[in-house]
């Protein structure tokens, strides 16, 4: 399977990971059974005591975290009765182990996480505890959410909780089964009227003070943005106010659209790396989100998988012909054991990496991007008419659609069929909304599409893009690039009613597909434990390519592509489990968490462990639309959380040294990137960056910072 990454436009996806468990409880058990165990033996009575020391403070801190106390950690108070004001305020962590002295505390480190024990890794030993209340009185309590299915992603927001603990924040946890979906959405208040909204598109419902998220949370984790090292420019979606990818209401105090113009406009590559650094600095210091950590993705593979010597690499990777079991013949069934579903059928309106995987299979994309940024024909071919400003495109000439619903052909891909989406399903056209019945085409592209003035057939297999202006590298950027095209006759059955046209048996059922991709749908299960599951298609049109084309003749090894009878997503959300059936060959390949990488490498002689650089950076979102917390809303606030959020513990110890802190939208190894720009927060965590923190709330008239 081709890494999404490379060959789609998607923006985003859910990041990797699993339910391993929460360490502090492995360790604490550790502590108990050395207890017992040091009993046994009078002559160790000294070494019991302070064990037994240990003991009495874990039970102490369970107690006044989760008892008796007022503070409830992993409560999400949005969805209870509880609140916190100025009185009744419960025991910190710190003032509980204050209470027992240092030789326990420095025991409990170990459990709590964060350390080796040793007070000299809390860089805030020394200070004294702070509550953080808005103007009204009420405790800062941000939400936090998370896969739950990911004990990684809650080993990373427990650590965000006991950072944000060092500046009188009481983070509460809550674990999501799904952060790409249904949470990642904003929508308008009730008194709200979207028809005077400035802007309303996607995910992205409108103005941050007239909107909420459909979930209430506001810090989110377990989404990477995709950096698009290539053609950086197109990390914009992420960045302005009316993108439909903005699902948490940042507006921008600078001109980040005009700087992202100017950096477009410009060819000289210093002028444009300066502009980039501007683009850079500016987001680090608004920080509409923490940059928190850049990684590889690890791939685990049964060692009778082949994968080609290539896969490491960004950019294309044939997966259709290099994927095969022994030796490269057709035969067998593939199962990829994976963490989340299908979950956005309707090919246009798809912009998750997730469920873009799956889909796939059934139809190829227009064209790929290889290693070395060279154009590889799938669908269609892209040619530089000269200026750079027209693009002709020309289609392989036996691309058949599928049937409707009732078993009719829609007949041969086509022109018509290209012209007809781009304009009136991606908003090419003035008119493309009349054409539908809500107030925008039903496209996730819309934006993208906002560089091509015109689009026009000039012949049966051919057509061309003329651009707003001249741009050479428009055959890079995630514009045409990965688009995945429906029959116009398909749009034109159910227009104006895009809810039907997305419910439709031929869309949910994948009916339209015919000889486009290299396997046909067999059977969607929804749900956590789910699965997806398509069967070899006999009628491939790439097999007809290997002797002659109209296009690009390929390798001899697509005349009998795919090599599987069958291919399945099989869904599993809690980690452990994925983990286990992978361990017992129940699976040919998953993506594996970071914290079980050196396992599979060293101790499975059945699997292979296969690294791939990525391009997606993981971000850790800050909700600023109305329902989001102050300290997310206010950029002192948000400054504040990424001065004492520690990325080396997450990247070194929670992720095992196989990520590293990020602090710009760009992974360490994209020639874009330039650490002395960005402002560098949450690295080197010193007892001076937690006082900064708290003096950028207690001089924001939004905070009252008070000692405990």
């Amino acid at each position: 399977m081709l890494h999404k990454s490379a060959i789609k436009r998607h923006s985003i996806r859910e990041s990797s990971g699993g339910d391993g468990g929460r360490p502090t409880t492995i360790r604490c058990r550790c502590v108990l059974e050395f207890v017992v165990a040091v009993f046994v033996d009078d002559s160790n009575f000294a070494v019991a005591v302070v064990y037994i020391s240990i003991l009495v403070t874990v039970v102490i801190f369970i107690i006044c975290r989760c008892g008796t106390c007022n503070v409830m950690p992993y409560t999400n108070n949005r969805h209870g009765s509880h609140s916190s004001k100025r009185h009744g305020r419960g025991t910190s962590r710190r003032q509980a182990l204050a209470l027992l002295g240092a030789g326990a505390a420095a025991g409990l480190a170990g459990c709590a996480g964060g350390g080796n024990g040793d007070d000299d890794d809390d860089p805030g030993a020394d200070l004294s505890d702070v509550e953080l209340y808005d103007a009204d009185g009420n405790r800062i309590e941000p939400t936090i959410i998370y896969d739950s299915g990911d004990g990684t992603a809650e080993d990373i927001a427990s650590e965000c909780q006991r950072n944000l603990e060092q500046i009188g924040v009481d983070l509460q946890l809550d674990a999501r089964p799904e952060v790409l979906g249904e949470d990642f959405h904003s929508e308008p208040l009730d008194d709200a009227d979207p028809d005077e909204f400035e802007w309303r598109a996607g995910r992205n419902a409108g103005p941050p003070d007239q909107t909420r998220t459909v979930y209430d949370w506001d810090l989110l984790h377990g989404i990477g943005a995709n950096a698009y090292p290539r053609t950086p420019y197109d990390t914009r979606v992420f960045w302005r106010a009316d993108d439909p990818l903005n699902a948490y209401g940042y507006v921008p105090e600078e001109d980040l659209a005009g700087l992202y113009e100017e950096f477009d406009d410009v060819t000289d590559e210093q002028e444009r790396q300066a502009i980039w650094d501007e683009i850079s600095a500016a987001l680090t210091h608004e920080l509409p989100a923490n940059f928190m950590y850049s990684s590889y993705d690890f791939e685990g593979f049964l060692q009778d998988i082949n994968t080609e010597p290539e896969f490491y690499e960004y950019g294309y990777t044939p997966g259709t012909i290099n994927r095969y079991r022994g030796e490269q013949e057709v035969g067998g069934d593939f199962v990829r054991l994976d963490a989340t579903p299908l979950s956005e059928p309707f090919l246009p309106e798809q912009d998750d990496n997730n469920s873009a995987m799956r889909t796939d299979l059934l139809t190829d994309a227009s064209y790929a991007i290889d290693g070395d940024n060279e154009i590889v024909p799938l669908h269609i071919d892209i040619e530089d008419a000269g200026d750079s400003q027209v693009w002709v495109c020309t289609l392989r000439d036996n691309l058949e659609f599928g049937t409707d619903a009732d078993g009719n052909a829609y007949g041969q891909m086509t022109a018509e069929d290209w012209v007809f989406q781009l304009e009136y399903v991606h908003g090419v056209a003035d008119d493309a909304a009349d054409l539908w019945d809500e107030e925008f085409p039903p496209s996730e592209a819309l934006g993208n599409y906002e560089v091509v003035e015109n689009v026009e057939q000039t012949g049966e297999l051919e057509f061309q893009l003329e651009l707003v202006e001249p741009d050479p590298a428009f055959s890079l950027r995630p514009v045409i690039w990965g688009e995945q095209i429906l029959p116009q006759e398909l749009f034109e059955e159910y227009a104006p009613d895009a809810e039907a046209l997305r419910e439709s048996t031929e869309v949910t059922e994948f009916t339209w597909t015919g000889n486009l991709g290299p396997y046909t749908f067999d059977d969607w299960v929804a749900g956590a434990s789910g699965s997806f599951t398509a069967t070899r298609n006999e009628d491939y049109y790439m097999r007809e390519h290997t002797a002659d084309s109209n296009v690009q003749v390929m390798d001899d090894a697509w005349a009998d592509a795919p090599y599987f009878e069958t291919y399945q997503f099989d869904v599993e959300d809690e980690r452990s489990t994925r983990l286990e059936r992978f361990r017992a060959g129940e699976g040919d390949r998953m993506l594996l968490p970071s914290d079980n990488v050196a396992e599979f490498e060293q101790d499975h002689d059945d699997i292979r462990v296969e690294d791939q650089q990525s391009p997606y950076v993981n971000f850790l979102f800050f909700n600023q639309r109305s329902n989001g917390s102050p300290i997310c809303r206010e950029r002192d606030g948000r400054e504040a959380m990424a001065r004492v959020i520690d990325k080396e513990t997450i990247t070194d110890d929670i992720l095992r040294e196989r990520a590293q802190p990020v602090h710009s939208n760009q992974p360490p190894w994209s020639e874009w990137y330039d650490e002395d720009v960005a402002t560098e927060y949450g690295v080197d965590i010193t007892e001076e960056d937690i006082v900064q923190a708290r003096e950028l709330l207690e001089e924001n008239e939004t905070f009252v910072l008070e000692e405990a």
